[in-house]
């Protein structure tokens, strides 16, 4: 008695079957991979949507301070205090702006550069305003760690 050949066929009619199939998918893959590259992302593309909206426009967002730097140099005969480019000379109002400033963010780096000439005094009083307000990390500068001092004559 002899087997009908059915059987040894259908086990090779499935591997010819799988084949085209995983060729497909791979095409597919290969089209999808090409068609992805190269293109510009739109999410990075600023977009004005507020503007379609009719709702108004928000207002300007203040850029966070990323350190303090707070210049102490000596004028005549007087220590001059400059914050972030504007000069104070009187303890009080040098104390209301530093712990304004140590109130929005304490955890901000102050730089304290501080010229030659400059009493030990007011440096140690400058020093202890900081600390008074609320600052955390408060740290002298040397030469090199100093931003370029903006001239008294070009303002």
């Amino acid at each position: 008695m002899r087997i009908p050949p059915t059987y040894h066929r259908r086990a090779v009619f499935d591997q010819t079957a799988m084949t085209p199939l995983i060729d497909i998918v791979f095409q597919l893959l290969i089209f999808f991979i090409c068609a992805t590259t190269g293109h510009i992302r739109e999410l990075l593309l600023p977009a004005d949507l507020s503007a379609g909206i009719g709702t108004p426009p928000a207002a300007a967002v203040e850029k966070p301070l990323g350190e303090v730097w707070i210049r102490l140099r000596k004028e005549q005969e007087a220590t001059v205090v400059q914050v972030e480019g504007t000069d104070y000379g009187a303890n009080e109002e040098l104390a209301r702006v530093l712990g304004g400033l140590a109130a929005v963010a304490p955890e901000i780096p102050v730089y304290l550069a501080i010229a030659e000439d400059v009493p030990l005094g007011d440096v140690v009083r400058v020093y202890d305003l900081c600390r008074a307000g609320g600052f955390h990390a408060i740290s002298f500068a040397v030469q090199g760690d100093r931003p370029a001092v903006p001239a008294k004559d070009a303002e």
